[in-house]
C-alpha cells in the first residue's frame, strides 16, 4: 500500500494536478476554490505545495485531499484513476471513481453558476437603487421642490430608505 502512494507521487506532476484542480495560476500562485486572492504556492522542484491561507502543505496526494476534502486513500485512488495509473483497483472501481469526480465537478460548476446568478441579481438591484437615489437627488436639487415642504420631506425620507437598503446590500450596517 505504501508503495502505491510512493509510485503515484513519482509518476504524477504536482503542477499538472494543481492546474487540473485549481485552474490557471496567477503569478505563480493558485486560488483555493471560492477564494478571491491566490494563496496556494506550488513548488515543482520538491513536488510539494503550501496553502498560506490555511497553513497546510504537502505532496500531490495531500493537495488533492486538501482541495477535494477527501482522505489520502481516496485522493490516491482518484488521482490514479484520473491519470490512468496502474493500482490494485478493478476497472469497475476506476469507473466509479471517475464518475464520482465528474459528479463533483458538475456540482462545483452548478455552484459557481448559482453564485454567478446571485451576483448578477445583486448587481442589478444595486444599480436600480442607485438610479432611484440619483432621481431623488435630482428632484431635491431642482427649484420646483421647496425645502421643508411635504414633497421635500417625502423625498428625503425615500432617499434615506434607499441609502439604508444600499448599505444593507453592501454589508454596511
Amino acid at each position: 500500500m505504501k508503495e502505491d502512494f510512493e509510485n503515484l507521487k513519482t509518476q504524477v506532476n504536482i503542477s499538472d494536478v494543481a492546474a487540473y484542480l485549481l485552474g490557471q495560476s496567477d503569478r505563480g500562485m493558485y486560488r483555493f476554490p471560492g477564494e478571491k486572492t491566490p494563496s496556494i504556492k506550488i513548488y515543482p522542484q520538491t513536488q510539494s505545495f503550501f496553502d498560506f491561507g490555511r497553513g497546510k502543505g504537502g505532496d500531490v496526494i495531500a493537495l488533492w485531499s486538501h482541495v477535494r476534502g477527501v482522505d489520502n486513500w481516496v485522493s490516491m485512488q482518484e488521482i490514479a484513476a484520473l491519470c490512468g495509473l496502474d493500482t490494485n483497483l478493478s476497472e469497475k472501481d476506476k469507473r466509479n471513481i471517475a464518475e464520482r469526480i465528474k459528479a463533483q465537478e458538475k456540482a462545483q460548476r452548478a455552484h459557481r453558476q448559482a453564485e454567478k446568478c446571485k451576483r448578477k441579481l445583486w448587481v442589478t438591484e444595486v444599480e436600480r437603487l442607485k438610479a432611484q437615489e440619483r432621481f431623488y437627488d435630482d428632484l431635491l436639487g431642482s427649484v420646483h421642490i421647496k425645502p421643508l415642504s411635504d414633497p421635500w420631506c417625502w423625498i428625503i425620507n425615500a432617499r434615506q430608505m434607499i441609502s439604508y437598503r444600499l448599505d444593507c446590500l453592501c454589508g454596511i450596517e
